[in-house]
C-alpha cells in the first residue's frame, strides 16, 4: 500500500506541483470531453475518445521534457555555480588562511601562498610563519569589521571570521598610494609675521634697516624653495605661504628650522628678530583655510612669538619652537590705548565681575583689586569673586588686614569689603548687561568662576601675561590683552591705572601692597622675567604707599608647611639638568607648597628645570614646573594636559598615581631631548 503511494513512483510532472495541478486539470478537462462526447453520440464518442488518449500521450511527454530540461538546467546551474565558487575562492586576489581548533594553518589559497613563497606552512602557527602578522591578527580579532595592516611592505586589508577561524586579506597598496598621493597633495596655508622688526629697526638708518629686511625675506625664500612651498612677502613684516600636505610635512620633520636660522643670525649682527608661523590644513574652502591660518597666527603671537602652530579642525595644535623668553614690544601707546578701551567698557555696563584663577596667588588677587579701583573711577559697581575656602595663607591674611577697617554704608560694589564675594552671590547680582573681566589666566578650565564665566561668555575681557593655550576660551572675548613678555598680570594692571583720573578714588595702601606683592611672587622678588617696566609698576606702588614689610608678613608660612616644601625638596632626583621630585602618593600637599619646592630646586648647581609632582587635595596628582628660560616647561606640560609660561607652568592630571605621573614625565623628557 505504501509503495502504491510512493511519491517518488509518480511520473516526473508529479512530483513537481505545478505541473502535476496542470496534468490533473487538463486529465479532467478531457475526460469529461469524452464523457459528453458519448452522450452525443456513440461512434463520434469512440472517435473523440482516441484523439484524446493520443493527445494526453502527447501532452504527457511533452511534459516530461518540459520538466526533465529544467532540472537539468538546474543541475547545470548548481553545478556551474559551485565549480565557480571553487574557482573564485582559489584564483580571486584575496588571501585566505583557514586555522584548526589548535590555531595552526589548516589550509592557505593559492593567493597567499604568492606571498609565502615555497614554504609549506600546512601545521605551522601563525607566530612560526610571521610573529609581525600573526601580531597584526590578534590585535585585530575581535573587530566587526576590516583594518589596514603593514606586512612585507604592503598594505593589506585584513578581516578576522572568528567563529569559522578564517583570516581574509586583499592586497590594497595600490589604492593605499592613490589615497596617500591625494593626501600630500591637499593644500596647506601659512601665515608668517615677523615679531619685533619695528622695535628692533628703530634708531637703524635706511640701508642697516634695507639689509635686515632683504637677509630675512631671502632666508625665508630659500628655506621655501628647499621644501617646495610657494613664499609671496605681503608687506615689511608678513608673509604668505601656500603649498602641499607633503611639503608641510617635510617642514615639521625638519622643526622649522628656519626659525632658529634666522633668530641665531640676526642675534649675532645685533638685530635680534623673531619669527611667528601659523599654518592651516585639512579644509577644502581656500577662504576658511586663509582664516584659520590668521587664528593660527593669532595663537602664536598670544603665546609669545617666535614659534610655529600647525592646526586644522580636527585635530590639536602642533607647536614648534618658543624655545626662547618672548621680546618685549608692547608700548606705551599700546597700555594706554587698552586702559581707555577696558574704561569705555565699563562704563556701557550695568556693573562688572573680576574673576582670577582657581586658588588664587597674589598677583590674581592684585590685578584684581586693581581693576576694581579701575571701575571705581568710573563710578561703576565692581565685585571681585573669591572663594576664600580655596585660598592660601597670604590671600586669607590679606583679606583680614583689608577687613579690619568698618565698611562705609554705601552702594554694592562701592565699597572693597562688600565686593568681595563668592560666586553664588555673584551669580545673583549679574544683570543684562554685566562685564566678566579675567585676570592672570585665559582658560576656561581654570577659572575659579566656570558658571559665571558659562553664563557671561559673549560680555568676557582677558587680561593675562601666560602664554595662551588652544584650549582657551569657547568663545572670543571683547577684549584681550595678554602680554607674554610682562612680568606679572599687576604689571600690566598698574600700567592701565595710570591712565585713569583716580582724584576722586585713589588706589589704596592694601591695593598697591597687593599688587606690588603679585609682581614680587612672579619675578620671585625681582630677579626673573623683569624689565624696565616692572621697575616703573613697582616704583609707582611704591609712591601710593605699598607696603614690603606687609608683604613680608602675608609671605610667612607655618612650621608644616615649611616642613613639607623641604621634605620635597630632598626627594628630588637630578638629571641631565632636569630637577625631579615626587611625592608620597597618600600625601596631599598644596599648590603653593609644590611651586615653592619647584622654586627652591632651581637654586640648585647644574638644575635648568625642576617639577615636583604631588597628590592633591581633591585627588588628583599636580604637577610644578619651572625653568631658568634654558628649557620650555610649558611645552612639556602642555603635552600633558596644562599650561603656563615658558619658565613657569603647571599641570593637573585624574586617575593616576605620583608614580604613574612621574614615568609619564620622564617619558615626555626623554622625547623632548631627541627631538
Amino acid at each position: 500500500m505504501k509503495k502504491l503511494f510512493n511519491f517518488k513512483s509518480l511520473p516526473i510532472f508529479f512530483q513537481n506541483t505545478k505541473l502535476g495541478m496542470v496534468t490533473l486539470l487538463l486529465l479532467l478537462v478531457s475526460l469529461m470531453s469524452v464523457f459528453f462526447a458519448l452522450l452525443i453520440n456513440w461512434v463520434f464518442g469512440l472517435i473523440w475518445v482516441i484523439v484524446v488518449v493520443i493527445g494526453l500521450v502527447y501532452s504527457a511527454q511533452a511534459l516530461r521534457e518540459v520538466n526533465e530540461n529544467a532540472q537539468e538546467y538546474l543541475s547545470g546551474l548548481g553545478y556551474r555555480i559551485s565549480r565557480s565558487e571553487q574557482e573564485a575562492l582559489i584564483r580571486m586576489p584575496i588571501g585566505i588562511i583557514l586555522l584548526n581548533e589548535s590555531a595552526k594553518i589548516d589550509w592557505i589559497n593559492p593567493y597567499m601562498q604568492g606571498y609565502l613563497g615555497k614554504r609549506d606552512v600546512l601545521g605551522m602557527t601563525l607566530s612560526a610563519l610571521d610573529s609581525q602578522l600573526a601580531a597584526d591578527i590578534k590585535s585585530y580579532s575581535d573587530a566587526r569589521e576590516t583594518n589596514t595592516i603593514t606586512w612585507q611592505d604592503k598594505q593589506f586589508s585584513l578581516y578576522v571570521q572568528q567563529n569559522l577561524r578564517v583570516i581574509y586579506m586583499m592586497d590594497i597598496s595600490e589604492y593605499a598610494a592613490i589615497a596617500t598621493e591625494y593626501e600630500d597633495h591637499q593644500l596647506f596655508s601659512g601665515l608668517i609675521s615677523v615679531d619685533n622688526y619695528e622695535e628692533v629697526t628703530e634708531g637703524m638708518s635706511e640701508s642697516e634697516t634695507s639689509t635686515l629686511r632683504t637677509y630675512v625675506t631671502g632666508a625665508l625664500s630659500d628655506w621655501a624653495a628647499s621644501h617646495h612651498i610657494y613664499l609671496r612677502r605681503l608687506n615689511t613684516v608678513h608673509y604668505v605661504l601656500f603649498g602641499y600636505q607633503k611639503a608641510l610635512q617635510d617642514a615639521e620633520s625638519d622643526k622649522f628650522s628656519i626659525l632658529k636660522i634666522i633668530r641665531e643670525t640676526t642675534a649675532q649682527q645685533n638685530s635680534p628678530v623673531t619669527l611667528s608661523m601659523g599654518i592651516a590644513y585639512g579644509e577644502k574652502d581656500i577662504i576658511k583655510l586663509a582664516k584659520m591660518a590668521q587664528t593660527n597666527l593669532d595663537l602664536a603671537l598670544g603665546r609669545g612669538g617666535d614659534q610655529v602652530v600647525v592646526k586644522s579642525n580636527q585635530e590639536a595644535a602642533r607647536f614648534y619652537g618658543g624655545a626662547t623668553n618672548p621680546m618685549e614690544k608692547r608700548t606705551r601707546v599700546r597700555a594706554r590705548m587698552i586702559s581707555q578701551t577696558v574704561a569705555e567698557l565699563m562704563e556701557q555696563s550695568d556693573n562688572i565681575m573680576i574673576v582670577g584663577h582657581a586658588t588664587p596667588d597674589l598677583d590674581a588677587i592684585g590685578a584684581g583689586l586693581g581693576i576694581w579701583r579701575m571701575a571705581q573711577t568710573k563710578n561703576k559697581a565692581a565685585f571681585v569673586i573669591i572663594d576664600e575656602k580655596t585660598v592660601y595663607s597670604d590671600i586669607t591674611l590679606l583679606l583680614e588686614e583689608m577687613r579690619k577697617d568698618p565698611p562705609n554704608i554705601v552702594a554694592p560694589g562701592s565699597n572693597i569689603n562688600d565686593s568681595i564675594v563668592d560666586e553664588t552671590r555673584a551669580l545673583k547680582l549679574v544683570r543684562d548687561n554685566t562685564l566678566l573681566i579675567l585676570v592672570d589666566h585665559a582658560r576656561s578650565g581654570i577659572t575659579s568662576a566656570p558658571h559665571l564665566l558659562e553664563r557671561l561668555t559673549n560680555r568676557v575681557v582677558v587680561i593675562d601675561h601666560h602664554r595662551l593655550a588652544e584650549n582657551g576660551l569657547s568663545e572670543k572675548p571683547l577684549l584681550s590683552y595678554v602680554e607674554p613678555y610682562a612680568s606679572s598680570t599687576s604689571e600690566l594692571v598698574v600700567e592701565m591705572l595710570q591712565y585713569q583720573d583716580q582724584s576722586h578714588a585713589p588706589i589704596t595702601k592694601l591695593e598697591a601692597t597687593a599688587m606690588l606683592g603679585g609682581i614680587q611672587i612672579d619675578t620671585k622678588n625681582f630677579t626673573l622675567r623683569t624689565g624696565t617696566r616692572t621697575f616703573d609698576a613697582a616704583s609707582y606702588l611704591r609712591a601710593n604707599g605699598a607696603d614690603s614689610n606687609l608683604i613680608q608678613s602675608f609671605m610667612k608660612e607655618s612650621l608644616s608647611d615649611f616642613k613639607a616644601r623641604t621634605h620635597l625638596v630632598n626627594l628630588a632626583v637630578v638629571h641631565d639638568g632636569n630637577a625631579i621630585a615626587t611625592g608620597e602618593d597618600t600625601v596631599p600637599y598644596s599648590g603653593l607648597i609644590t611651586a615653592q619646592a619647584a622654586d627652591e630646586l632651581l637654586q640648585i648647581n647644574g638644575v635648568e628645570a625642576s617639577y615636583v609632582i604631588s597628590k592633591r587635595s581633591d585627588d588628583r596628582v599636580g604637577i610644578s614646573a619651572r625653568s631658568t628660560g634654558q628649557r620650555n616647561v610649558q611645552r612639556v606640560m602642555e603635552a600633558m594636559g596644562g599650561g603656563g609660561r615658558l619658565s613657569n607652568a603647571a599641570t593637573q592630571i585624574e586617575n593616576m598615581t605620583t608614580d604613574e605621573v612621574d614615568k609619564q614625565l620622564q617619558e615626555i623628557l626623554k622625547d623632548s631631548d631627541d627631538e
